[in-house]
């Protein structure tokens, strides 16, 4: 069976501390049921209207997921326009964003006060509205710590997720605000690994290419500060054959 989810990942201990970052696969399914009724509040990006290039990649619905939890941090919104502007300058997508949500309480795991990144991806998938173009794809973006499974530990903490070649992906940036310099590293690192956790969802596995954002996290944070943010030739060859660009015409055709 291919393993389906993919993502640049870490784990704390039970004593706190900080155990390697690692990326692996872990095979689970994903519901791609679609929300029978577009969302209050969605809109495309900048005016309202959706963007007009030329050719895209793919459509993808951008969306913050609330911590509802007393004194949560707030995901801020000049660091989801980053991601959104990264998203569509690295892929050529098309990105539409969403109202902000809370996180489903069904996700939450009380014992670790996490919550179920799988869970996550397959809610994530349910909330694409109707009359979006066949193949769209999520991302949601949460300050909650978020986990998986990675054998033999049933809780393993995350920094993304993504489905690869699948509908959803997620990316919590409560890991990647530890040991940090500044506020421009902790941007950094949200806008990398969404780019990553993205990647995969288009169709992109790990890979070995210097500084490319593809790159395992190998024990470390390292190559997620260490990346150029983008595709290394490779990847981009490997995109380009497996989620090539398509004129904007046929969007709905994807």
């Amino acid at each position: 069976m291919r393993a389906r989810y993919k993502g640049w990942w870490t784990w704390w201990g039970l004593s706190g501390a900080v155990m390697a970052a690692t990326a692996v696969m872990v095979a689970g399914p994903v519901s791609t049921a679609r929300a029978a009724e577009p969302v209050p509040g969605d809109r495309s990006v900048g005016s309202g209207a959706p963007v007009e290039a030329a050719e895209i990649r793919a459509v993808v619905v951008l969306v913050v997921l609330e911590d509802p939890r007393p004194g949560a941090a707030k995901f801020p919104e000049a660091l989801v326009d980053e991601v959104e502007a990264a998203l569509a300058r690295v892929y050529q997508v098309e990105v539409r964003r969403l109202a902000r949500r809370p996180l489903p309480r069904s996700a939450f795991r009380v014992q670790r006060k996490r919550y179920r990144a799988d869970d996550l991806l397959a809610y994530l998938a349910t909330q694409v509205p109707a009359g979006m173009p066949a193949r769209t794809r999520v991302l949601g973006l949460t300050t909650a710590d978020i986990s998986t499974t990675r054998e033999p530990f049933k809780d393993w903490g995350v920094f993304g997720l993504g489905e690869l070649d699948g509908t959803a992906a997620m990316v919590s940036s409560h890991r990647l605000r530890r040991k940090v310099r500044d506020a421009a590293q902790v941007r950094a690192r949200v806008v990398n690994t969404a780019v990553h956790e993205l990647g995969h969802v288009l169709g992109l596995d790990h890979c070995e290419e210097p500084r490319c954002v593809m790159l395992d996290a190998q024990g470390g944070i390292a190559n997620t500060d260490e990346s150029s943010g983008e595709p290394g030739p490779a990847c981009q060859a490997k995109l380009d054959r497996v989620s090539p660009l398509r004129p904007a015409m046929l969007r709905s055709a994807q």
